[in-house]
């Protein structure tokens, strides 16, 4: 009889699981799959993209996006390698990650693609009140420009006045 058991090694329940029943460790042959070759990554990419391509308008990015997201997952693993040769721990990059990873990419795209626009036309807003701002001020300047002599008699007038109190 034999009997498969799949378990993503990533997170503390995998950890637990191995703690409460030893015997998945001890008892049994383990087949660590290996990690998927660039041209894999790259086509689930593609695919995955190419599913919300209409949605959030990328298709002229695509191959950028799945490039990216090769590259990424690839730093990650080389960076878990590197952890692994420095500490004595392991961080694991399974297919799962990497999906999770364009998962969180559309997710996180398809927010930006609501908030930037409502961003842009709350400046484009400020930006067309600043500049009827200015036309204003540069009206009252204007104003303040042609009534300066009048002032002036004013104020002259108001110091005579001033004096002819005092007296």
């Amino acid at each position: 009889m034999h009997i498969v058991l799949t378990f993503s090694p990533v997170g503390d329940q995998f950890r637990n699981r191995c703690r409460q029943f030893p015997s998945i460790i001890n008892c049994c042959t383990i087949d660590w799959y290996n990690a998927w070759p660039p041209e894999a990554l790259y086509s689930v990419a593609r695919r995955q993209f190419e599913e919300y391509e209409e949605k959030l308008n990328i298709k002229e990015v695509i191959d950028t996006l799945s490039n990216a997201s090769m590259h990424i997952h690839q730093s990650v693993k080389d960076a878990s390698e590197d952890f692994y040769a420095e500490l004595r721990r392991r961080n694991y990059t399974t297919p799962t990650s990497y999906l999770d990873l364009i998962k969180t990419y559309v997710e996180l795209l398809g927010k930006q693609r609501v908030i930037v626009p409502a961003k842009m036309t709350r400046y484009q807003n400020g930006i067309t009140r600043l500049a009827e701002t200015n036309i204003m001020v540069d009206s009252l300047k204007k104003t303040l420009i042609e009534l300066m002599p009048v002032i002036e008699v004013k104020s002259k007038d108001t110091k005579e006045m001033v004096v002819d109190l005092e007296k």
